[in-house]
C-alpha cells in the first residue's frame, strides 16, 4: 500500500506506518489492542508517537482505514470517463471501486467487521462512503433527496459487503447490480406517487354548470 506521507504532519506519519503495520498483522490477529501494540513495536514507534497518532487506540486506526479507502474511491471515480453512463451505471461504478480498494485487504476487513470496532459496517462507516460515492458523482440534491440518497446506498454497501465477503467475484458483481436496479425502481416508484399527490387536478363541473 502507498502510503507516501511527504509533507503531512507528525501525527499522520506515525498513523500511516502504524496501519501498514497494523494491516500486516491484523489478518492473524485480528484489530484489538494487543495487535495495535504488536503494530506499533514493528513499525519502531514510540509509546508517545503512537498516542499522538492514535489517542484513541485501535479504534483510531480502523476509522483512518476507512477514511484511507473511502478517498481511494472519490479518487477512483474522479479519474474515470462516466460521462453517457446511467446514473444505476455510475453508482455500480462508485461501489465497485470501494470493492476494489478494499480487496487486497480482505482479511485484515474481514477481522474489522468481527470487531465490536467495527466500522465498515456500522451506520457511520457505510454513511461516509456513500456520501463519497454521490459526491464523486457530483450529486447536487439537497434537503430530504440528499438523505435519501446516501441512506439508500449505504443498505445496497452494507449488504453487498457480506456477499464480496464471501469471496465470489461474479457472484457479488450480479447481486450488486440486483440490489441497484431494485433501488430504482423503488426511486421510479416513488417518484410516481409523489407526482400523483403533488401534480394539479381538475375537478369535474357540477350538472348543470355552464349551460
Amino acid at each position: 500500500m502507498n502510503l507516501d506521507q511527504d509533507g503531512a504532519a507528525p501525527s499522520d506519519r506515525f498513523r500511516m506506518k502504524l496501519l501498514e503495520a497494523m494491516l500486516e498483522l491484523a489478518p492473524d490477529m485480528g484489530w484489538s489492542a494487543s495487535s495495535f501494540e504488536a503494530a506499533r513495536q514493528r513499525c519502531g514507534l514510540t509509546q508517545g508517537e503512537a498516542d499522538l497518532a492514535c489517542p484513541g487506540g485501535v479504534g483510531d486506526l480502523l476509522t483512518a482505514f476507512h477514511h484511507l479507502m473511502s478517498a481511494k474511491v472519490g479518487t477512483r471515480i474522479g479519474d474515470a470517463d462516466l460521462a453517457g453512463m446511467k446514473v444505476r451505471d455510475k453508482v455500480t461504478f462508485g461501489v465497485q471501486a470501494y470493492l476494489d480498494a478494499l480487496e487486497p485487504f480482505r482479511p485484515a476487513v474481514r477481522r474489522a467487521m468481527a470487531s465490536p470496532l467495527n466500522v465498515f459496517a456500522g451506520p457511520k462507516g457505510l454513511w461516509s462512503v456513500a456520501d463519497a460515492i454521490w459526491s464523486g458523482l457530483g450529486d447536487r440534491s439537497t434537503d430530504f433527496n440528499w438523505y435519501s440518497k446516501r441512506t439508500i446506498l449505504s443498505g445496497v454497501i452494507s449488504s453487498t459487503l457480506l456477499v464480496w465477503l464471501a469471496g465470489d467475484g461474479d457472484e457479488t458483481d450480479a447481486f450488486l447490480r440486483r440490489r441497484i436496479a431494485d433501488v430504482m425502481t423503488f426511486e421510479k416508484t416513488k417518484a410516481r406517487v409523489r407526482s400523483f399527490f403533488t401534480s394539479p387536478t381538475t375537478e369535474a363541473a357540477p350538472p348543470g354548470a355552464g349551460s
